[in-house]
C-alpha cells in the first residue's frame, strides 16, 4: 500500500496506470493548514487513552472525533461521507449472530455433534472436526469471538473423552485465526469495499490457505502436544 501525496495533475497521472488500484477517489477537498495541530490534538487524545485504558476504545475514538468537529477541522457533512454504512451494518449482523449462538445453545449443539460423528474415528478425527467448525463460525464473527465460543466447548469435551485439551485450546486458537476464507469477518471487510474484491475471490484463495493450515495443525499440534495425556 502507498500513500501518495501531490498535486492533483499528477496524481492522477500516476492514478492512470493499469496496475495501480486507487482506495479511494481523487476527491475535490481543499487542504486546511491552519488546523493541522488541531488535528495532531485529536490524535494525541485519542492515541494517550486507548493506550492507558482510562477509558474504553470507542470512547477514545469518539473524543478524537470530537475534537475535529469542534476545530471544525472536520465538517459534519464530510464525516457522514466518510461512514461505510455497508460495513457498520455487516459487523451489527456478525455480532448478532454469535449471541445467538452463545443464547441458544446451538454452539453446544454443534459440538455434540462433532464429538458423535468423529468420536469413533479416534482423537485426531476429533480434533480435525472442532478445528472445522471453528474456522466455519469464525468466518461470519471475529476470531476473537469464534475462540471464546468454541474453547471452553472443545476443553470441556476433550477432558469429557480423556485426551489433552490443551491440544484442542491450541487448534481451535490456530483455527479461529483461519478467517480469510470469506470476507465477512472484520479484518477482511477492511480491504473487501476499497480492493473490490468478489466474494469469490476470498473464497478461491482462502479455500487453499486453510487446507494448509488445517494439515500443518493436524499433524503439529499432536507432536508438540500429545492427544493422549
Amino acid at each position: 500500500m502507498l500513500l501518495l501525496q501531490g498535486n492533483r495533475e499528477h496524481v492522477e497521472g500516476i492514478a492512470a496506470d493499469d496496475q495501480i488500484l486507487l482506495l479511494e477517489e481523487i476527491s475535490e477537498r481543499q487542504a486546511r493548514p491552519s488546523k493541522r495541530r488541531w488535528a495532531l490534538l485529536a490524535f494525541g487524545v485519542f492515541l494517550f487513552f486507548s493506550v492507558t485504558h482510562f477509558v474504553p476504545l470507542p470512547i477514545a475514538v469518539l473524543l478524537g472525533v470530537l475534537i475535529l468537529l469542534a476545530s471544525r477541522s472536520l465538517r459534519p457533512s464530510e464525516l457522514y461521507e466518510m461512514i461505510e454504512w455497508r460495513l457498520i451494518v455487516l459487523i451489527a449482523c456478525m455480532i448478532s449472530f454469535g449471541l445467538a449462538m452463545e443464547k441458544t445453545g446451538a454452539d453446544q449443539y454443534l459440538a455434540d455433534l462433532i464429538v458423535r460423528g468423529t468420536g469413533q474415528y479416534g482423537p485426531l478425527a476429533v480434533l480435525g472436526g472442532f478445528f472445522i467448525m471453528t474456522v466455519a463460525l469464525t468466518q461470519p464473527m471475529s476470531n476473537q469471538a469464534a475462540a471464546l465460543v468454541m474453547l471452553p466447548i472443545a476443553v470441556k469435551s476433550a477432558l469429557a473423552l480423556g485426551l489433552n485439551p490443551r491440544a484442542f485450546a491450541v487448534a481451535v486458537t490456530y483455527a479461529a485465526s483461519c478467517s480469510f476464507l470469506t470476507p465477512l469477518e472484520p479484518a477482511c471487510v477492511l480491504v473487501y469495499t476499497p480492493g473490490r474484491y468478489r466474494f469469490f475471490d476470498f473464497v478461491r484463495v482462502g479455500s487453499i490457505l486453510t487446507i494448509v493450515v488445517f494439515a500443518i495443525v493436524i499433524w503439529l499440534v499432536p507432536i508438540f502436544w500429545p492427544l493422549q495425556p
